[in-house]
């Protein structure tokens, strides 16, 4: 059996010189590969944000579509309700005073009840009024 027999020191010098490492044409395909990772990066974080975005966009279009849908089902219900005789019959009743046969229309009248003031209200206004400016606001104040 042979025995292979390795010169460290003659493998080593074959390997090459720092001089073929850091050759211009090295160098130069380092710094493109760099330039290249660099690129590739920059790219998929830039596709990664527009589509993060472009996801926001669509969320916020579908929660805007929703509601819209909502207040459109609100609108048909109130139409559908407004379109009823029932409704129609009582908005003539209530807005242009018609009545069917046979009923009675009765008007309601509020009176309006009006406080007056009593005599010796009006004596402490007068006398208020009379006053300093500096009393005024101590009566305001402290009464």
């Amino acid at each position: 059996m042979r025995y292979l027999k390795i010169d460290y020191h003659r493998t080593m010098n074959n390997r090459g010189s720092n001089s073929e490492i850091y050759s211009p044409r090295s160098v130069i395909t380092m710094v493109g590969l760099f330039f290249f990772l660099f690129w590739l990066l920059y790219s998929i974080a830039s596709f990664l944000h527009e589509s993060r975005k472009v996801q926001t966009e669509i969320e916020e279009i579908h929660a805007t579509n929703q509601k819209l849908k909502n207040e459109i089902e609100e609108k048909k219900q109130l139409l559908a309700y407004l379109k009823t005789p029932e409704r129609l019959e009582k908005e003539a009743k209530m807005q242009m005073g018609k009545k069917l046969p046979g009923e009675q229309v009765i008007v309601l009248v509020e009176e309006k009840l009006e406080i007056l003031p009593t005599e010796a209200a009006r004596e402490e206004v007068r006398k208020i009024k009379e006053e300093a400016n500096w009393k005024k606001w101590q009566y305001l104040f402290l009464n």
